[in-house]
């Protein structure tokens, strides 16, 4: 079964990426930039929603379609 995509954040910090997805599993793909320099950017790795820190969180939760925002709520620990 395909993941679906419940929020998405985009944010720069800087010149470098910092996104964060979150799915209807209760996974965050996060995608960022560690530095400019090669083999420091296009970064990926999958988290779990209860493990984030409350502003990522919040990010989330931001923009969310009225429809998801329970699931949403409940993925994140809200």
């Amino acid at each position: 079964m395909e993941k679906r995509i419940i929020s998405q954040s985009h944010q720069m910090k800087n010149e470098l990426d910092d996104d964060y997805t979150l799915f209807d599993d209760g996974t965050v793909l996060h995608e960022y930039d560690h530095s400019k320099y090669p083999g420091q950017y296009n970064l990926k790795e999958t988290l779990n929603a209860l493990d984030l820190k409350d502003e990522i969180k919040q990010r989330l939760i931001r923009g969310i379609p009225d429809e998801d925002i329970e699931l949403a709520k409940q993925l994140l620990g809200i």
